[in-house]
C-alpha cells in the first residue's frame, strides 16, 4: 500500500494558493485600510474628548474634522484661554493631526459642544444628528446629547 498525494493533487494545491494569493494579498496588505481605521479611531476620540472637555471644563470646544485633518479648539475664550486655542492633549502636545496620504473625509464635520456637553446652538442644546464620514467608516454627534456615535 503506497501512502502520499499524487501529482495532479499537490499541483491543485499549488493552483489554488496561488489564486488565494493573487486575490486576497494585495488586499490584505493595503495599506491605506489600516490607515483609514487608524485615522478614523483618533477622529473618534478627539471628538469624544472635546465633549468631555466641553462639560468638565464648562468651556465651548469646537471639534473640527475635514480634508485638512482634525483639530480641536476652544470656541470661545474661557479662563484666560483666547479663543481659537488649540486643546492640549493629556500629553502635552496638540489635539490636532493632519490627514494622512490616501485618506480621504468624504463629509466633514464641525461641532461645538457647550458647557453642558451638547451640540451649541445659540446657548442652547441643538437638535438632529450631524455626521462625518471618512472612507467606510461615520460617525454621528447628536446635538441633544453630545452622544458621539461610530459606525464602522
Amino acid at each position: 500500500m503506497q501512502r502520499g498525494f499524487t501529482l495532479i493533487e499537490l499541483i491543485m494545491v499549488i493552483v489554488i494558493l496561488g489564486i488565494l494569493a493573487a486575490v486576497v494579498g494585495p488586499r490584505f496588505f493595503d495599506r491605506r485600510v489600516f490607515d483609514e481605521r487608524l485615522y478614523f479611531e483618533q477622529s473618534l476620540t478627539a471628538v469624544r474628548y472635546a465633549q468631555k472637555l466641553a462639560l468638565s471644563s464648562g468651556c465651548p470646544i469646537r471639534a473640527r474634522i475635514d480634508n485638512g485633518g482634525y483639530a480641536l479648539s476652544y470656541a470661545g475664550a474661557c479662563g484666560g484661554i483666547a479663543a481659537g486655542t488649540v486643546v492640549s492633549d493629556p500629553s502635552g502636545g496638540s489635539y490636532a493631526a493632519g490627514l494622512p496620504s490616501g485618506v480621504s473625509v468624504q463629509q466633514a464635520l464641525d461641532v461645538t459642544f457647550n458647557s453642558r456637553g451638547c451640540v451649541a446652538a445659540g446657548g442652547a442644546c441643538g437638535s438632529g444628528t450631524q455626521l462625518g464620514r471618512l472612507g467606510g467608516f461615520s460617525l454621528a454627534v447628536h446635538a441633544d446629547t453630545g452622544f458621539v456615535e461610530a459606525n464602522p
